[in-house]
């Protein structure tokens, strides 16, 4: 089947030719064959998402893994295992497969395929994609063409990966470390003797429309029998169409597009960390590169850190329990990043020469103090760097590198003088506050001090961006020997998107973005940090800090999104991504990238919310809060009497109306910062969706004894909400951060509060199954929704292990707060595409001003090809 490019079924029939045998004789090979396909294409990790129809599911399940006889994954594989990513190996392999399964069959001529990888930014998709195409091409892919950024220095970087990792001398190189594109002649002549070729290509309307016309002077047959794999690297950067009517193409657009068009048989494989700007293109044209076949989300990897890790996120829900994020990001006062933004007036830019505020100071000296404390640790011959980006305008950055140079002169001064105070006290206030993910014992200061001297000699600074020669080259060799680089790159666009700076230890990054996708690719910082994990550091405005912690939350509900696809078996044409939209200010992608979207709507059915953020302080919100519980249970007592539940300070009322609950979550406020609670949107949702669905409505109060350590009870106090007794509050301390003013009890319900309102005794004779409760209520509660209503104490305190681990503390609210728990009613045949099963309101979106003078200027040369003089294998 892979030697001779046949289909599975015709190998099976080739086969039994050649050895007399009957098909039926060969049938269980054929089923294993096909199985273990199919098994590739269904990987629980990492999810993704599979083909439209029954028939093109099985005939695409033809890639089994890698095979006796193949060349180019077992040769990268070894290298892989002699290098760092030794750990991550059995990671990428079972990654890559899961692609290459999903990819076109190239022994079905005529098949064409598109789809999607989701990755991290700096999570290591080069190394996926290398992998997919060393295992493609052992599987019969023949012409790979890799489009790489907008700029130089990234094309060359992915050129230089390639050429070192998957090309040897029996490959033709259409393009090569420091030449683009340029004239292949006589192309048909090597790919029809089967050699395979490879060109990496910017996104540039001269280079793709050579590769273009390239493609089309080929006999049709001849592209027809090699399978393509055109692989679009940072694919939501040019690719989409951005043009702001719908009936035009912008020139990139429409050169990728032509490009595709061209090739009769393959995959167009799209690569990207921010997928938003490819999930919202035109899925009903099928000349668009949107990834209809399927979307594959690549896992995080253990070691990795991303926007959660570092800056933490938001749970989606009571059983969600993320990340809380690390002490690594340090303060940009908002007035001294206003120091640091160069004017618009492009004249105005040519002198604007601010001086270095203290937090960059700060920075600078901490990359000094942790590239000496790496050296402590012995990795010497490790790159250590810092990134500086401030703006995306070019002019400012040669006169921030003066600065940057100048305050390394002083620095080294005052060291030779003796003056080591600064870098003491540095080290001081710095090394321990992310000791808790360390994989290497910090040295003492002693040690370290010896490696200043060192560090501040070898350490250069650059500029790197769409004009500067002075590039990052983490590649230099020196008398025969690599260098280790101690570097500070200060840069703009090249800097925020696709390059790697090895071993980046420090960000200082004030540049701000209206979009999504723009913001979380600046992240540089995002990666590996294997031996420094403690010791990197962003510095930042307080506001941008909580824009990442929001994406992070955005990211981890695509990729729910994304398993909820594969679980349901349709593809993205047949149910779209949804994206949250900000609250405030961001968009998800520039306005002019959103002609296909409909207005985002969100699904609340068998959903349990509660709240577990409160306004501590306001006295006004509070008051609200009890005045609304005390509404909805008068209004409830008027529709039926209450039920008490086995003598316990627990109250029940069924089949209420669901325009009480309506009418109450109109008066309750929520905190703003509870994300996903939102008044208007669940009112809305039960407006739209569940109308008439009935509700039940529990208040729960304390039943238990709360004791100090002399054994004396906690008066944790009642109130009256209407009933024909006081309901004791429930004790929830709150997190010892934030400080007093808001109170984070991160829980109000718990797992039992799933069946508040089922029988006591069917809840005990649950057993096992409880442990999935959303199944238990569809089939109980026959399509209720219920309302749990907690009276929190004002004087709750820590009890237990929060007591001995001081991680809470005691609640300072004036008064009883409201807690509410939600679990919306199951809505029968409702799916995520449904009109009305979401409630949101549609932000104003502003398109980002790109600025010309900053767009990548190519001034790679051109690779010269004849397609008669190469690719002739022995």
């Amino acid at each position: 089947m892979r030697q001779q490019r046949m289909s599975l079924d015709r190998a099976a029939e080739w086969i039994a030719n050649i050895f007399d045998a009957k098909l039926a004789d060969l049938a269980p090979a054929v089923d294993s064959i096909r199985r273990e396909g199919a098994r590739n294409k269904l990987l629980d990790s990492p999810p993704g998402v599979l083909q439209e129809t029954a028939a093109e599911a099985r005939m695409s399940s033809w890639y089994s893994g890698s095979e006796e006889g193949d060349e180019l994954w077992p040769r990268l594989e070894s290298r892989i295992k002699s290098g760092p990513m030794a750990d991550v190996v059995t990671e990428i392999d079972n990654a890559s497969t899961k692609v290459v399964a999903n990819l076109a069959d190239p022994s079905v001529y005529g098949l064409r395929k598109r789809g999607l990888v989701v990755g991290y930014v700096q999570s290591g998709k080069t190394a996926n994609y290398t992998a997919v195409m060393a295992k493609a091409a052992d599987a019969g892919y023949g012409l790979f063409i890799v489009l790489s950024g907008m700029y130089d220095n990234l094309r060359r970087q992915t050129q230089v990966r390639l050429s070192r990792d998957i090309v040897d001398h029996d490959w033709v190189p259409l393009t090569t470390d420091d030449a683009d594109f340029g004239n292949v002649v006589n192309g048909a002549a090597f790919l029809a003797r089967g050699t395979k070729s490879i060109a990496v290509v910017k996104k540039n309307q001269a280079r793709l429309r050579s590769l273009r016309d390239w493609l089309r002077d080929i006999p049709q047959d001849i592209r027809r029998r090699v399978p393509v794999l055109l692989l679009d690297d940072e694919a939501d950067q040019a690719t989409p169409n951005s043009a702001t009517r719908q009936d035009r193409q912008t020139r990139i657009n429409r050169l990728i597009r032509q490009i595709w068009q061209e090739i009769p048989t393959g995959t167009y494989l799209g690569y990207t960390a921010t997928p938003f700007a490819n999930i919202f293109m035109d899925p009903n044209d099928d000349q668009e590169l949107y990834p209809a076949d399927f979307i594959i989300d690549l896992p995080r990897p253990k070691a990795y850190f991303g926007a959660e890790r570092v800056f933490g996120r938001e749970p989606l829900n009571d059983a969600d329990d993320p990340d809380p994020g690390l002490d690594m990001v340090r303060d940009v006062p908002d007035e001294e990043a206003k120091e640091l933004r160069p004017p618009s007036n492009r004249e105005a830019r040519q002198t604007f020469d601010p001086a270095l505020p203290p937090s960059l100071i700060e920075a600078i000296r901490w990359f000094l103090v942790a590239t000496a404390i790496r050296r402590a640790r012995a990795q010497h011959d490790a790159h250590s760097s810092m990134l500086i980006h401030t703006t995306h305008y070019i002019q400012p950055h040669i006169a921030m590198q003066g600065r940057v140079q100048a305050l390394i002169s002083t620095i080294r001064a005052d060291w030779q003088d003796g003056n080591i105070w600064d870098l003491d006290g540095c080290y001081r206030r710095e090394a321990m506050r992310a000791k808790e993910v360390a994989s290497v014992e910090l040295p003492a200061w002693s040690k370290v001090k010896q490696a200043i001297a060192r560090v501040l000699s070898d350490v250069r600074i650059l500029v790197d961006n769409g004009e500067s020669d002075d590039r990052l080259d983490y590649d230099r060799v020196v008398d025969g020997k690599p260098v280790p680089e101690t570097v500070i790159a200060v840069g703009g666009g090249t800097l925020s998107r696709g390059l790697t700076l090895e071993g980046l230890v420090v960000s200082y990054f004030t540049r701000t973005s209206n979009t999504y996708d723009t913001l979380l690719q600046m992240g540089r910082w995002f990666g590996y940090r294997t031996g420094y994990e403690d010791l990197t550091r962003i510095w930042m405005q307080a506001s941008l800090a909580e824009e990442f912690r929001f994406l992070a939350l955005v990211e981890h509900e695509i990729r729910q999104d994304m398993a909820h696809m594969e679980r349901m078996q349709v593809t993205p044409r047949q149910l779209g991504v949804r994206v949250r939209a900000h609250p405030g200010r961001l968009a998800i992608v520039a306005r002019n990238k959103m002609q296909h979207a409909d207005i985002v709507r969100i699904t609340y059915a068998g959903r349990r919310l509660q709240t577990f953020i409160f306004d501590e302080l306001g006295r006004s919100v509070i008051a609200r809060n009890q005045d609304a519980a005390k509404e909805l249970v008068t209004s409830c007592r008027k529709v039926v009497p209450e039920r008490q539940i086995l003598g316990l300070p627990r109250w029940i009322f069924t089949d209420i109306p669901a325009q009480q609950i309506t009418s109450f979550l109109k008066t309750y406020q929520f905190h703003p910062d509870q994300v996903g609670l939102h008044g208007d949107h669940m009112i809305g949702w039960i407006e739209r969706a569940a109308p008439s669905n009935p509700w039940n409505v529990v208040v729960i109060g304390s039943d238990k004894i709360h004791r100090r350590d002399d054994n004396s009870p906690i008066p944790l106090g009642e109130m009256d909400l209407g009933l024909p007794m006081p309901v004791p509050a429930v004790n929830r301390a709150p997190l010892r951060m934030p400080e007093p003013g808001t109170a984070n009890i991160k829980a109000l319900l718990s797992h039992n509060d799933w069946f508040a309102d089922l029988p006591p005794g069917l809840v005990a004779e649950l057993g096992e199954s409880s442990a999935d409760p959303r199944t238990i209520r569809r089939e109980r509660s026959k399509g209720r929704g219920l309302l749990i209503i907690y009276p929190v104490s004002c004087r709750s305190t820590p009890m237990g292990p929060a007591r001995k681990t001081n991680s809470r503390r005691d609640m300072q609210a004036p008064d009883h707060l409201i807690g509410v728990g939600i679990i919306f009613p199951e809505v029968e045949q409702e799916g995520l595409a449904k009109d009305g099963t979401y409630y949101s309101v549609h932000p104003d979106w502003e398109v980002e001003a790109v600025d010309e003078e900053d767009l990548p200027q190519d001034r790679e040369g051109s690779h010269i090809i004849d397609g008669h003089k190469v690719g002739i294998r022995p």
